[in-house]
């Protein structure tokens, strides 16, 4: 088996229909889509593309689907910026959509060539909101990765591709389909028989100006993102 992993697509159509035009070419057997698909700029145009794919893809939830789905807001605690935009994810979507938001599970174990079995989680092991970054010390991932059987972990989260060992452990991160950070283009991966970190350029201009004339809520600071990705961390 040959998987495409796609993470963090944070309700960037472009990016998203760019990746699954390449996924199409690249002879994979599975799609497994690692969380934050709605919380964004285009909740609705990412979540009805998905839904054609709900019965062929392999979903687990990120943290924001479930904050999204549920409908969270400043009485859990969230900042103005992020109560204000997943409301109004959560009125873009249906509720098939949000049901679907819901239903998903954490993670998922699946045995792919070469590698062998594989575990897929948001954040980390532990938890979707955890993070594993690209230099986060060795001391503190053990104890996020210490009761995982499995020698290759895949999470998503922190929006930066890596590929790294710690003790007996490969993780890899895929990076974010629509927010990516250090790199000018779609982040995603292919595992098995190797593992392959992929960027698929996609029409960043195209993407914010239609962007800029919608009602997003933040929709300028989207569209510098998708045009200016930052370059985070050391």
């Amino acid at each position: 088996m040959r998987v495409a992993a796609i993470y963090d697509i944070h309700a960037n159509y472009s990016a998203l229909e760019a990746v699954l035009q390449a996924i199409k070419k690249a002879n994979v057997d599975q799609v497994i889509v690692g969380g934050d698909l709605a919380w964004g700029p285009e909740p609705r145009q990412v979540m009805d593309l998905l839904m054609d794919y709900k019965n062929d893809f392999i979903f687990i939830r990120g943290n924001v689907d479930r904050v999204v789905s549920y409908r969270y807001g400043k009485e859990k605690g969230l900042d103005d910026f992020t109560a204000k935009l997943n409301q109004w994810c959560s009125e873009q979507l249906t509720e098939e959509q949000l049901r679907f938001l819901k239903r998903l599970p954490e993670k998922t174990i699946l045995n792919i060539d070469g590698l062998g079995e594989v575990l897929f989680v948001h954040g980390s092991p532990r938890s979707d909101e955890e993070a594993i970054r690209i230099n986060t010390t060795e001391k503190e991932i053990r104890p996020m990765i210490e009761s995982v059987s499995q020698n290759i972990i895949v999470c998503g989260h922190t929006h930066i591709q890596f590929d790294r060992i710690v003790d007996d452990k490969r993780i890899i991160n895929p990076g974010s389909v629509g927010l990516q950070s250090r790199a000018n283009g779609a982040c995603w991966a292919i595992l098995g028989p190797d593992i392959e970190l992929k960027v698929t350029p996609y029409d960043t201009k195209e993407a914010s100006v239609r962007i800029l004339k919608s009602n997003t809520p933040y929709k300028e600071d989207f569209a510098d993102h998708y045009l200016n990705p930052p370059y985070e961390g050391p």
